[in-house]
């Protein structure tokens, strides 16, 4: 089993930490191709925000929603907490709730972005935005997987 998962995640977290990286340079290029650098522009605020949808409380603490962020982190607790107590109807309760709020951090997350920067320099908001991506696809096809392993895996 832990050949199994070794290949899973050096596989998985090799080819989504590079599809991050080939988004950010297209984002980047798009940009520059634009004439960005000197103001806001619509184009910034497209596209999906995997750090965002990946990482929802804290990306949203971080950029300016404090409270749906300390919302979504207590709701990412009880969920835990509803788990491992074996309560399913809180689980299946809040496990949609939070699916359905990182996926609006993702479709949305750009959007935040580029009102906060108040015509900042987009390149600078989207170098920004990569190490949420990274530190997310590295937390979800790395981390979570091996601590899923020794925390529940077979015994």
């Amino acid at each position: 089993m832990v050949y199994v998962l070794a290949a899973y995640t050096i596989t998985i977290g090799v080819l989504l930490i590079y599809g991050v990286l080939l988004q950010h340079r297209a984002r980047l290029a798009r940009a520059r191709l634009a004439g960005a650098g000197l103001a806001a522009s619509p184009e910034q605020a497209r596209g999906f925000n995997l750090g965002a949808a990946l990482l929802a409380p804290f990306w949203a603490i971080a950029h300016g929603q404090p409270a749906i962020g300390g919302t979504l982190l207590v709701t990412w607790v009880a969920f835990a907490a509803a788990q491992a107590s074996g309560l399913r109807l809180a689980v299946l309760l809040l496990g949609p709730l939070l699916i359905g709020a990182s996926l609006f951090f993702g479709v949305v997350g750009n959007r935040i972005v580029a009102a906060r920067s108040g015509g900042r320099d987009p390149i600078r908001c989207e170098r920004g935005q990569l190490p949420w991506a990274l530190a997310g696809a590295v937390l979800y096809a790395v981390v979570l997987p091996w601590v899923w392993h020794f925390a529940v895996g077979p015994r």
